[in-house]
């Protein structure tokens, strides 16, 4: 009998939290808003990743789980 492992089994524990916004900033500078801006666009770029990320890692883990099947799956008359 074929065990597999669950897809999401493979996903870092902790993505489950999300990533979180950038921290206000304290001052109230044009400085201090230019780089929470930035810090802020980098954050979304790091959950941007991992969507890309899991994309990836699930469609890897489907072609494994096709793969073990079909190498344990009898053949019939050689031809199937």
């Amino acid at each position: 009998m074929l065990t597999r492992a669950a897809c999401s089994s493979l996903l870092p524990d902790e993505w489950r939290s999300g990533v979180p916004g950038a921290p206000l900033p304290e001052g109230n500078t044009a400085g201090d808003w230019i780089a929470f801006g930035d810090t802020q666009t980098a954050q979304l770029d790091k959950a941007n990743g991992r969507t890309a990320d899991v994309i990836g890692i699930v469609e890897r883990c489907e072609a494994r789980d096709r793969a073990a099947v079909k190498a344990v799956r009898p053949k019939i008359l050689g031809l199937f």
